[in-house]
């Protein structure tokens, strides 16, 4: 007898594409994007196809899935690049996509620099001139200056600052990355929107903070410094 399909499954797949477009939906919003009509076409063409399959008690399998994450990869560009790419396929033949595997570096990673480069008000040679990358992950640089970059949002995993990473002024910055590691100072001066901490913030001298910061950043704070997490003071400055 033909083993019955797994209906709770193919409801479970369904429900993660729709949970998928709401959040393409979400980010299409938050950065302005208007869907391009090819690319709006990828979307309509594979969703129906994927419809059929969950019509006919079909697995959806990981490839079908896949396309979602190309449209959010897409929608999460930088617009100096998403204005480029008419299509997914000019998106993954572009230099600037193909340079985190050269790299060592995930994709995300790769975006999230091009992000920080914007809001820096920089071109791609800042990211050559500023960074290393010497595997496993890690975006290394011995200063990274972002003070009163009030558009920067967020920060790419693996990130090490050997002297010091000041982020004073960054006010649209809400949280930090897992892993950051800075060696020598970071300045947190004038990020009143951070809501916490990294569990595993290393900081190798003072910590710079706002006095007017949500109050789970300062209790973060005290636990890093009990934990040895951070060498240095911790000094509260007005903002």
């Amino acid at each position: 007898m033909p083993k019955s399909p797994d209906t709770s499954q193919n409801s479970l797949n369904s429900q993660s594409l729709l949970d998928q477009i709401s959040e393409i939906r979400a980010e299409a919003e938050i950065n302005k994007v208007q869907l391009t009509p090819e690319v709006q076409k990828y979307i309509r063409d594979h969703l129906e196809a994927v419809q059929q399959k969950l019509a006919n008690r079909e697995e959806v399998t990981v490839v079908d899935m896949q396309f979602m994450q190309d449209v959010r990869l897409w929608v999460s560009l930088p617009e100096g690049l998403r204005v480029k790419y008419r299509s997914i396929d000019e998106m993954y033949k572009a230099e600037e996509i193909r340079e985190s595997s050269e790299r060592r570096i995930s994709l995300n990673q790769w975006l999230d620099l091009l992000h920080l480069a914007e809001a820096a008000e920089k071109d791609k040679k800042w990211i050559d001139e500023t960074f290393r990358f010497p595997g496993g992950g890690r975006i290394e640089t011995d200063i990274i200056n972002l003070n009163t970059c009030t558009s920067l949002k967020s920060l790419p995993a693996g990130l090490e600052a050997s002297r010091i990473m000041d982020l004073g002024g960054c006010t649209s910055l809400s949280t930090l990355p897992a892993g950051l590691k800075v060696k020598g100072v970071l300045v947190l001066e004038g990020c009143t929107s951070l809501i916490s901490l990294p569990v595993d913030l290393e900081v190798g001298y003072n910590l710079y903070l706002p006095r007017n910061l949500h109050l789970q950043v300062i209790k973060d704070a005290e636990r890093l410094k009990r934990e040895g997490k951070i060498k240095g003071e911790i000094i509260y400055h007005n903002y």
